[in-house]
């Protein structure tokens, strides 16, 4: 009695714990489905779409970029998403794209530790993230070759060598120490080759090397040293330069400039005499020829200036008469022969003749005026004048007509 009365009180005690076992157990079920389920699309899409392969970073002088490989047809509709995770936080920095590379552009920061991952995306569809190796900048990017630069003065070789410039940062700001190997050798003799290697504070150096051979020429390249860079390094081009002494060199140039000077003045001979050259030129052709802006006088003609036209000698029948009547009164006052005072009468006969027959005058120009023969007569090829008869047969300017005359 005693027994079962304990096991029926008991019973009521047990109740809660139970209880609190199954809603415990219920919870945890609740969190499993949710934990599983949370991503169920993407889990889905995952299972759907082929990932992108071969994820790498490459980075030479802290310029950065994410290659990839993509399993998927060429002529496929398939997008790429690329980013990177640096200390929890995820940025990206291509979406949406068709090409298999993505350019990270300039990183926040050299230091850090980079976590680069690319996706595949298509109607919706999410491939799972590809993870590339970690990236850290100051250590896994490539230090290209500085720049090197060779000046010769006083029989003295200088090597001027500069830091690579980098895309973040500067070399000197990354690397505790920067030193520079710089091998330096004649031509033609590369396994005489020597190297120094030069450490100086900043972003270059300068290395001087005395006793040089004239007319050698001589070469040299260089290759940066970071203090803590364990990449492959790698030396620049090389660089030659001729040891001509100054003497020589000055006297090379002035021949140069002399020879400059005479071509540059034969020139200028040769276009003056094409513009003006020394046969003169019709006005039309020196007007096509010669610009306005360069001869003013050439296209305009001056106020003084007067138009030329053919001298034109005009003879009256009174002013014949009266030469002849001159002439006879001085041969009546001479006290001479009958003999002499006949010879200038026959003068004048004979050029009375001559007059008689003189040929036409040379034809008129148009657009010309000429002078008046005699009172408001006007000379023309029409009207040539005429002795023989005692009426001037000369044409009145008021009888002209429009075609007897030139205007």
């Amino acid at each position: 009695m005693t027994n079962t009365l304990k096991y029926k009180s008991s019973q009521p005690l047990r109740g809660p714990s139970v209880m609190l076992s199954v809603m415990s157990v219920k919870l945890r079920v609740l969190a499993l489905i949710l934990f599983v389920t949370k991503d169920v699309t993407s889990t889905y899409a995952d299972a759907n779409l082929a990932s992108p392969q071969n994820v790498k970073v490459t980075s030479i002088n802290m310029a950065t970029v994410v290659e990839w490989t993509s399993p998927h047809n060429p002529m496929s509709t398939v997008t790429y998403t690329a980013r990177y995770i640096l200390r929890k936080e995820k940025v990206s920095i291509c979406v949406n794209t068709k090409e298999l590379k993505c350019d990270v552009g300039k990183l926040p920061s050299v230091f850090g530790c980079y976590i680069f991952q690319v996706r595949a995306e298509v109607q919706g569809l999410l491939s799972e993230w590809v993870t590339a190796n970690e990236f850290l900048p100051n250590k896994h990017t490539i230090i290209g070759p500085p720049t090197v630069h060779l000046v010769i003065q006083n029989n003295t070789l200088d090597v001027h060598v500069q830091a690579p410039v980098l895309k973040v940062g500067k070399l000197a700001d990354i690397f505790s120490q920067v030193s520079y190997i710089i091998r330096y050798w004649i031509e033609d003799f590369s396994d005489e080759a020597q190297e120094r290697k030069v450490t100086e504070p900043g972003e270059g150096v300068k290395l001087s090397i005395k006793g040089l051979q004239s007319w050698s020429r001589y070469c040299a390249q260089a290759m940066v040293v970071p203090k803590g860079y364990k990449n492959a390094r790698k030396f620049s081009d090389a660089v030659c330069v001729t040891n001509t002494p100054v003497l020589i060199s000055c006297v090379i140039a002035a021949a140069i400039l002399l020879l400059l000077a005479i071509l540059a003045a034969w020139l200028i001979y040769k276009v003056y005499r094409f513009l003006y050259p020394k046969t003169k030129l019709p006005e039309l052709l020196k007007n096509l020829i010669v610009p306005t802006f360069w001869n003013a006088e050439v296209t305009q003609h001056s106020a003084h200036q007067k138009e030329q036209h053919d001298k034109i000698s005009a003879i009256s029948e009174d002013y014949l008469y009266e030469e002849l009547s001159e002439k006879y009164k001085i041969l009546e006052d001479k006290d001479s022969g009958l003999t002499s005072a006949l010879a200038p009468i026959q003068e004048v006969e004979e050029e009375y003749k001559l007059l008689m027959h003189t040929k036409t005058a040379p034809a008129f120009y148009p657009n010309h005026l000429y002078p008046l023969c005699l009172k408001d007569s006007l000379f023309t090829h029409l009207n040539q004048p005429c002795f023989t008869s005692t009426r001037p047969c000369y044409y009145n300017v008021a009888e002209l007509s429009h075609t007897d005359c030139v205007c």
